[in-house]
């Protein structure tokens, strides 16, 4: 099970840094009259990639929780995982909601800002997953 949850987290890890650098900044480069059509795309195929990680992290990391109790260090992954599922839904995802209505370069900025807690919060997952493995 610590495999699974390492390999999903790296996955993610690396869809994340991708849309953080490279994907969500191109928000700003789309032109108005494009902008919803690029953001619904975006966010009809995003999905498929991410929703599945996501549950498979999710899952895995609630699996090992049970298993090993005790641990503190599989205590803070799932605590971790379920915060990552809370900015997801409780900020990242009312922000594409307002931007399902047109290009906001407020909402954009936002958007990009609070990635950052996501990035960090799985890049420092998958370093807790990696040193987990290694144990």
């Amino acid at each position: 099970m610590n495999q699974i949850q390492l390999i999903s987290c790296a996955m993610m890890v690396a869809v994340i840094w991708i849309i953080q650098i490279l994907h969500y900044p191109t928000f700003f480069y789309i032109n108005e009259s494009d902008f919803s059509k690029f953001h619904e795309f975006h966010s009809s195929r995003i999905t498929w990639i991410v929703a599945p990680l996501m549950f498979l992290e999710l899952v895995s990391a609630s699996f090992l929780w049970y298993l090993e109790m005790n641990s503190i260090f599989y205590r803070l992954n799932l605590v971790l995982a379920i915060f990552v599922w809370f900015v997801t839904f409780f900020v990242s995802v009312p922000i594409h909601n307002q931007l399902l209505k047109g290009k906001d370069l407020n909402q954009i900025k936002r958007l990009v800002f609070t990635n950052w807690i996501r990035t960090g919060i799985w890049t420092f997952r998958f370093g807790l997953c990696f040193f987990l493995s290694q144990v």
